[in-house]
């Protein structure tokens, strides 16, 4: 039978399944795009009636892109890496630099690179409206409206779309890396993962530092030595994010609590934590990204020991890889669940056709980051003004327990990651 195939139903099959089995025969092209209109046309309804204070961010980039002019280079988005200023002159560029146009053709680009990776996974998979499509259309529709109103979908499609090239295209695997090491720092790391297939080691090896180091010596020429490091000295400085995993036991207490905490906007525009006990949380994020590194370089070692690694196994590494990032950082952002997504989608696309009992486990894994996504929508932005404490101690309390929540199951994902990567990696005997 076919790993697509729709399963059997018997006559006692619970509705459910019976609702599930309809689904699947009448999976098609046309429903792929009926459901990606349908979606993407709820998420801007809920945007313009419900969540346009989430588009802060966008007008923050208006600004600094329209005094880059006066100021320089050197001077602006000093957070983000160098190439990332010319991605958001795009739609300044394209309006004339209008406000409200800006917000608009930003959203349209976003929407564009959404669109794109959906028919990514669409051609992948032979031009058929799979399971992996369906998580990708939820995924960003359980995010909501910010998927659009931050650039970070961008990292998560290259990573996801290096991923769906890795064996066809492995040129355009270390090309897609590349480009997201110089929009986002972090994905440099999956190209650990990407090496270890020795038959396209060289055309990904080759292509990475093309496009990576090509990107970092252009900035380096126009911006300078200061501004090339700038979004590493930026992330160094900065204090216990109050969404983060490490944040969550003094949260916790602020909940119990909440005058022996404070929580305000830094001048890194997030919302940090002050009081007794950040110092040595802050301490153990340090350290817990140092661990995360050396068990994100020993899944590396293991796959690159591994005469032949698969597909599957090369793809939990990346997931796991971007899993581990995530939760061993001082800082989190709701957009950073992106990141996960479309390296998920394309895992569950290229296990399809692998070990049936793997497949399920990234099947599961998939269902699991469905909730995470639904979570962190609720974290932000419907219960954050609950959570910064502008609606009372029942407020802080039931946004906290919910931001808890997220953030240990966020934790469990990124086990169960490491786990079956360690196992897909194993040596055959």
């Amino acid at each position: 039978m076919s790993a697509h195939a729709p399963a059997p139903t018997r006559p006692g099959a619970g509705l459910p399944r019976r609702l599930s089995a309809w689904y699947d025969q009448r999976r098609s092209g046309r429903t792929l795009v009926l459901g990606w209109l349908g979606t993407r046309v709820a998420m801007l309804v809920i945007l313009a009636l419900a969540e346009r204070f989430v588009v802060g961010d966008v007008f923050y980039y208006h600004r600094k892109i329209h005094a880059l002019f006066s100021v320089g280079l050197p001077a602006t988005l000093n957070e983000y890496p160098t190439p990332v200023t010319w991605l958001l002159w795009l739609p300044y560029g394209v309006t004339g630099g209008n406000r409200t146009g800006y917000l608009a053709a930003f959203v349209v680009f976003m929407l564009l690179l959404d669109g794109l990776f959906t028919v990514a996974l669409w051609r992948s998979s032979g031009r058929r409206h799979t399971w992996s499509c369906d998580f990708w259309l939820l995924f960003v529709f359980l995010i909501g409206p910010l998927s659009y109103l931050r650039f970070d979908i961008l990292p998560a499609v290259l990573a996801g779309g290096a991923l769906l090239a890795a064996r066809r295209r492995p040129w355009v695997t270390g090309a897609l890396t590349g480009l997201g090491a110089a929009v986002k720092l972090w994905p440099a790391l999956l190209i650990g993962p990407f090496l270890a297939h020795r038959q396209t080691r060289r055309p990904v090896a080759w292509s990475f530092v093309a496009v990576g180091f090509g990107l970092a010596a252009i900035s380096l020429v126009l911006g300078g030595w200061a501004r090339l490091v700038s979004p590493l000295t930026w992330q160094s400085d900065r204090g216990l994010q109050v969404e983060s995993t490490w944040a969550t036991p003094v949260m916790l207490a602020r909940a119990l609590k909440p005058s022996g905490w404070t929580v305000d906007l830094s001048r890194y525009q997030a919302y940090e934590v002050f009081g007794p006990g950040v110092g040595p949380l802050l301490t153990l994020s340090t350290i817990a990204t140092v661990l995360g590194l050396a068990a994100i370089a020993a899944l590396v070692v293991r796959a690159h020991r591994h005469p032949a690694p698969s597909a599957v196994g090369v793809g939990v590494a990346v997931l796991a890889t971007v899993a581990i990032m995530t939760i061993t950082n001082k800082t989190l952002s709701p957009q950073y669940l992106l990141w996960l997504g479309g390296a998920m989608a394309a895992l569950l696309l290229l296990s399809s056709d692998d070990d049936p009992v793997d497949h399920r486990v990234v099947r599961r894994l998939g269902s699991q980051l469905l909730v995470l996504a639904l979570l962190t929508h609720l974290v932000y932005p419907l219960f954050y003004d609950a959570f910064l404490g502008q609606h009372g101690h029942a407020g802080i309390v039931v946004s906290t327990l919910i931001t808890a929540a997220r953030n240990v199951f966020l934790v469990i994902f990124t086990a169960r990651a490491c786990r079956l990567a360690w196992r897909r990696l194993a040596r055959p005997a």
